[in-house]
């Protein structure tokens, strides 16, 4: 007796359909690994969150099975370099050690020998957000940029702030006489105040002077945020709503009562036709913020995702 094509065909659909559960329970396994280790990581003291190490679990969202060992072992490689070059410099004069010359070593190193520079032409690269892909590349965002250039200068002893300019992170390093800001984005550009308000205002067409809060250093959370958000504008610039959702999911561990932030996973929720769980996201968020300025739109995407469960159901 001839076998029918479908009892050959069914087999190989049940084999692919089991193999697709797999992965898909693989990956939710994943996400949930990188999730709870990214939550031990943010749950410190602010000042004991440690940068490279959080930086390093978000770029898991794209490379889950990344080690993070050969990363941190290259920063602290760089470091040594940027001490050995500033204790080098140092025995070869006679004249009092200018506090500048600690930034010129770490500069000489990240930007003279490295080649680490600006990514200007590929800008909304997701990889320039994950600290593995800078380290390999040797390029990236402002923010990763002065990062790599913060975690560096503080495994040489280089006390660093993260300043976070319109548009634009920088870095800057105070001593006692004075501070100077550092464009890690620009190879390590040196500027003063007047020169960065020049700059954020031909950035922003930003008329006045510079407000008082930008000159205040962001803390290691505030960073991190800024770099979830970056890089969860990417992922949905591109349309990829998966791991603009992961990304979203880390976001609300570091902001757990922004509302604006839960209906936007929400959203992804709803793009990714995740219903029940856009469901819980939008009532939250409209619980939460009653008058709401977009009320009756989220109210509309509610009733929607009603209509389509009852139509599944």
């Amino acid at each position: 007796m001839v076998p029918l094509i479908a009892d050959l065909l069914i087999p190989g659909i049940l084999w692919l359909n089991a193999r697709s559960m797999t992965d898909k329970f693989s990956q939710e396994a994943a996400q949930q690994r990188i999730y709870r280790e990214f939550a031990i990581l943010v749950s410190r003291d602010e000042n004991t969150i440690d940068l490279a190490q959080a930086a390093l679990q978000i770029a898991k969202v794209a490379y889950p099975d990344l080690d993070p060992v050969p990363s941190l072992s290259y920063l602290d490689a760089l470091a040594r370099r940027v001490m050995q070059l500033h204790a080098q410099i140092a025995s070869n004069t006679t004249e009092q050690s200018n506090p500048l010359e600690l930034i010129g070593s770490l500069n000489h190193v990240l930007f003279e020998d490295e080649h680490f520079h600006g990514n200007e032409s590929d800008y909304y690269d997701p990889d320039n957000s994950f600290l593995n892909k800078v380290l390999e590349e040797h390029t990236g965002l402002p923010i990763t940029l002065s990062l790599l250039y913060m975690e560096v200068g503080k495994r040489a002893g280089i006390p660093l702030e993260g300043m976070g300019f319109p548009y634009h992170f920088m870095v800057r390093y105070s001593w006692p006489e004075g501070r100077i800001y550092i464009d890690p984005f620009a190879r390590g550009q040196l500027l003063n105040e007047a020169e960065c308000l020049e700059r954020i205002q031909q950035r922003t067409h930003h008329r006045g002077g510079l407000h008082q809060r930008w000159l205040e250093p962001v803390t290691p959370r505030q960073m991190l945020v800024r770099i979830l958000n970056n890089l969860k504008s990417v992922y949905i610039r591109h349309g990829d709503f998966p791991h603009a959702l992961a990304i979203s999911d880390l976001l609300l561990l570091l902001l757990p009562d922004a509302t604006v932030e839960q209906r936007d996973r929400g959203l992804l929720h709803l793009e990714l036709k995740h219903y029940g769980r856009a469901m819980q996201d939008l009532q939250t968020y409209l619980e939460r913020n009653p008058k709401a300025s977009d009320r009756y739109e989220i109210r509309n995407h509610i009733k929607q995702i009603r209509q389509t469960i009852a139509q599944l159901n």
